[in-house]
């Protein structure tokens, strides 16, 4: 297969652009009219907090016999941090999207989280962090915001951008979730995700997949379902499952041998350990 050219799109990088700035902008204003009230900070308090997980994942439920062993490491400082660490929270108020990335928390309260995140992924491998096999590398900018509404209910705005230019391409992903607590330890969480994206962006996902049905051009190409249930099993512990459907939306079929477009299931299964 020929090696594709990412395209440079100025006007998805000023929309990519415009979402970062209206982030940080929305958080300032939040800030002013509704200060977080002070939270009691213990002297004795470490500055790290960390999480060890293990999961198993599936990624095509058609092949049940290809599931996988993850080993998650949460890490944080600060505001920086790798993964979740909230053991009091995550299963509550934990996003159903996560990924491995470094993250930045611009502002974690009741109401709003925002966070800025950086991370290298490998483009010609599985399009996620694999820095140790060949392939064109390239450096992934990411701002999510989130604002939990009354009712149960977050809106939310995803925003990537490949800040090399070398394929990832730019994308947007609006997203609602709903949480239904079924007590204070466990939750179940329903995700509802669209992803706009440039042509570079779907591009590179065809490499990754060459007999897929995948969206052709500028414009949004995959719907995306999540269900996710967390129990907080003590202090520490925690269980979580998964189940997860995308569907790719105006694809263009790129062999002959694939069939019409359909939803693709993945699940994971896991346990967490939270140090606080």
């Amino acid at each position: 297969m020929n090696k594709r050219h990412p395209i440079h799109d100025p006007t998805a990088l000023r929309c990519v652009g415009m979402a970062l700035v209206g982030a940080i902008a929305i958080s300032s204003h939040a800030q002013e009219e509704n200060p977080p009230s002070t939270p009691t900070v213990d002297p004795a308090a470490p500055p790290w907090t960390y999480s060890l997980g293990l999961r198993t994942e599936i990624t095509d439920l058609r092949y049940p016999g290809t599931q996988k062993l993850h080993l998650n490491l949460g890490l944080r400082y600060g505001p920086w941090r790798i993964g979740p660490t909230d053991g009091s929270n995550w299963h509550r108020f934990g996003q159903v999207l996560q990924d491995n990335s470094l993250i930045y928390d611009l502002r974690q309260d009741s109401k709003w989280s925002m966070a800025l995140s950086g991370s290298i992924i490998n483009l010609d491998q599985s399009g996620q962090f694999d820095a140790f096999k060949a392939g064109r590398k390239t450096l992934r900018a990411k701002a999510g915001v989130d604002y939990r509404l009354p009712n149960r209910w977050s809106v939310g705005l995803i925003a990537t951008q490949d800040l090399f230019m070398r394929g990832d391409g730019t994308t947007l992903s609006p997203v609602v979730t709903y949480r239904h607590p079924l007590s204070e330890d466990s939750t179940w969480m329903l995700s509802q995700s669209l992803t706009w994206a440039n042509a570079a962006h779907w591009q590179t996902q065809q490499h990754l997949a060459p007999s897929a049905a995948i969206h052709q051009g500028t414009g949004f190409g995959e719907l995306g379902s999540q269900l996710a249930y967390r129990h907080r099993l003590t202090r520490h512990w925690a269980l979580f499952s998964q189940l997860a459907a995308q569907r790719p939306l105006q694809p263009i079929v790129t062999s002959a041998s694939t069939s019409a477009p359909h939803w693709n299931y993945s699940a994971q299964l896991g346990v967490m350990y939270f140090d606080q």
